[in-house]
């Protein structure tokens, strides 16, 4: 990468200049020496959009450019000195491609314009003077470069390679690697691997290759003879290498590397780019809220919700005042929140803050003060795809992805120890809260706040009490007793699952009703789904 952290691709140059894309346009950055400080760089396009292959004109005045402004790829062409750019082909064709100038000053491009498939791309010759240009006589080609050699043009062609880079098919070996022509022959016909960016280069033929493992700039005389290799990259491909007849500058992993001539011991020398300025791919996004709502739970008076926006979990009211926070924490998701009883006062939801999906009681935004959340069954309820309340807010009712039902209390017991706190497994009994002044909410505290005495809890009616105190029988009316029928045999008794091979810890009740976890059924069809209590809470 470059010093300031941008990601820098497509490099040009000519003299003391270099042409990159970054950022979704075109920048200019003096080339200096090594052992430099680097000058700035400065735009030369304000287009923020997709772009690439700049290619300088032989006296360095323009440039000429790929640009997706107007959706599909065309040539585009802007001057060095300032200025707007203009438009100058109008294919339609979504592999256009800019490959550079001939020595006559018109713009080479490659385009499947009018042709039945985007692989039989043809070679085109287009003026800067806003002709249209004309197609070259070689057939479907990939790529192309000329120069004049002893008075003459010559041609060097890449054929037979479909229109991504060797990067995008890493060591590819089949009939589509490429083949390179110079002037009507073929050179390095048994090279066996990918061949990309062929180019003129001081008397000799560059080019990038994988076909030792990973891409690296090569070279070779015109007649394929002495082969050399020029950069040893063994982690990224050498990438959209180009050249100003003398020199190559090539892109590797975001950074850009000049070789300064094709000797044997020529060495690649990374180029420091400094853009100046903040990277505007890493400033702030902001997202907004209501087109990412993930999760909503009404309060019982309607005046309020608990709102979960991109895995955190607001208080938002419904008429004034501020959304309030009541689970945001970096890295931590939070979904399908639901609102504990009548009173208000908690909301229960599922959080992966452990790693693995655990169910957290947060209390609601307050004046006197904010209250640590609980956290209750952490690793034991597989992945959560459905979580009610039932109507007196002790228990909810839980889908896992195993297929099984499962019943977590979740009323806080006084002076029983809670199972994670927090996450923290502290000891919070009512008397802790008595002195707070919220006894209210946890339960009539009153004489028994600090003895903890099973006598001091409210009375439970029915499977309420059965499912928080196993061990001891419920008194219940005849209407809202259990039967057979309506409960898993020994679940009420004992408080594990009926024969689950992993209902024994799950259902022990590790001396406190407060997070105690009981299988109903398991589906071998799948999760069960629509969970609904009954409006008493019994079922």
């Amino acid at each position: 990468m470059s010093d300031d952290v941008a990601y820098l691709r497509f490099p040009h140059l000519h003299d003391d200049l270099l042409c990159f894309a970054a950022e979704d346009d075109l920048w200019i950055a003096p080339l200096v020496p090594a052992g430099r400080g680097p000058g700035r760089a400065w735009r030369v396009t304000v287009d923020r959009t997709r772009i690439g292959h700049p290619r300088f004109s032989p006296d360095g005045s323009l440039i000429a450019y790929t640009s997706w402004r107007s959706l599909d790829p065309e040539v585009h062409l802007a001057p060095v000195g300032g200025g707007p750019a203009r438009r100058l082909s109008y294919w339609g064709s979504t592999d256009t491609r800019v490959c550079g100038w001939d020595p006559d000053g018109n713009i080479l491009a490659v385009s499947s314009h009018g042709q039945p498939f985007s692989y039989f791309s043809w070679a085109y010759k287009l003026p800067t003077d806003g002709d249209p240009g004309k197609r070259l006589p070689w057939g479907p080609v990939s790529d192309i470069s000329v120069t004049d050699s002893g008075g003459q043009h010559r041609t060097l062609l890449l054929t037979g390679k479909p229109p991504h880079e060797p990067a995008g098919w890493k060591r590819y070996r089949g009939g589509a690697m490429g083949r390179l022509y110079l002037h009507g022959e073929r050179l390095l016909a048994d090279i066996g691997g990918h061949l990309d960016c062929p180019m003129f280069v001081g008397g000799r033929i560059a080019f990038l290759s994988d076909h030792e493992g990973v891409g690296n700039l090569y070279s070779c005389l015109p007649d394929g003879t002495d082969p050399r290799r020029h950069t040893d990259h063994d982690a990224f491909y050498a990438r959209h290498a180009s050249s100003d007849g003398s020199r190559v500058v090539y892109q590797c992993a975001g950074d850009l590397w000049i070789v300064e001539d094709l000797a044997p011991d020529s060495r690649p020398r990374k180029l420091d780019v400094w853009l100046g300025g903040p990277r505007a791919g890493r400033r702030r996004h902001q997202v907004p809220a209501a087109s990412n709502v993930a999760g909503l739970s009404v309060d019982t008076t309607g005046r309020a919700s608990a709102v979960v926006v991109r895995g955190s979990l607001y208080w938002l009211t419904h008429r004034d005042g501020p959304a309030r926070t009541i689970a945001d924490t970096p890295g931590v998701r939070v979904r399908l929140p639901v609102m504990l009883g009548s009173g208000g006062g908690q909301v229960a939801y599922v959080t992966d803050a452990d790693g693995e999906d655990a169910v957290e009681i947060a209390y609601l935004p307050r004046a006197s003060g904010d209250r640590p959340p609980r956290r209750l069954a952490s690793g034991r309820l597989g992945r959560v795809l459905e979580m009610v309340s039932d109507p007196a807010g002790e228990r909810l009712a839980i889908a896992s992805h195993d297929g099984r039902l499962l019943l977590i209390t979740v009323a806080e017991e006084e002076g029983a120890e809670a199972v994670g706190v927090a996450g923290t497994g502290d000891e919070r009994d009512s008397g802790d809260e008595g002195e707070e002044g919220d006894s209210g909410e946890a339960g009539d505290s009153g004489e028994a706040g600090g003895t903890g005495a099973p006598e001091a809890r409210p009375a439970a009616t029915g499977a309420s009490e059965a499912a928080q105190n196993p061990s001891q029988p419920a008194e219940t009316d005849a209407s809202e007793a259990e039967t057979p029928e309506t409960r898993p045999a020994g679940a009420a008794a004992s408080g594990t699952a009926p024969g689950g091979a992993d209902s024994g810890p799950v259902g022990e009740a590790e001396g406190s009703g407060d997070g105690h976890v009981t299988e109903l059924i398991r589906s071998v069809n799948g999760p069960v789904r629509d969970l609904a209590f009954s409006p008493k809470g019994t079922g």
